[in-house]
C-alpha cells in the first residue's frame, strides 16, 4: 500500500468528530504523558488487530479504519499538548545554553 499524503480532506474531519465524541463521553481529560501514551498504545493495538483480521480472517476496511482514527486522535492530542507546553515555555536557560530547557526551541529567534 502506497503512502497518499494525508490528501483525503475527510481524514482530519473524523479525527476531530473522535475527539468530540472522546469528549462527551468523558469530558476533558487530564492524565500525565506516559497515562496518554498508554491509552495511545491501547488503541494502537486495536488498530493492529483490526488490520490483521482484515488481512487474515476477511475483517472490514471500517474497523481498521476507525482504530487508525482513534489512534490518530489520541497522538494528535498530545502533539497539541506538547505544542501548548512550547507555547507557555518561559524561555528558562542555563548560561551559555543556546536551547531552552523546556522546550528545545533556540532562545535568539
Amino acid at each position: 500500500m502506497k503512502d497518499l499524503e494525508l490528501r483525503n480532506p475527510d481524514l482530519f474531519k473524523m479525527v476531530k468528530e473522535e475527539s468530540l465524541r472522546q469528549i462527551k463521553l468523558w469530558g476533558i481529560q487530564d492524565h500525565d504523558p506516559f497515562e496518554w501514551i498508554t491509552h495511545t498504545t491501547e488503541e494502537l493495538g486495536e488498530l493492529a488487530c483490526a488490520i490483521s483480521e482484515w488481512k487474515y480472517r476477511g475483517g472490514l476496511q471500517s474497523e481498521v479504519i476507525k482504530e487508525a482514527i482513534h489512534t490518530a486522535t489520541l497522538s494528535l492530542k498530545i502533539a497539541e499538548m506538547f505544542i501548548r507546553l512550547c507555547d507557555e515555555c518561559d524561555k528558562s536557560f542555563e548560561e551559555g545554553q543556546r536551547h531552552c530547557r523546556k522546550c528545545g526551541k533556540f532562545l535568539f529567534e
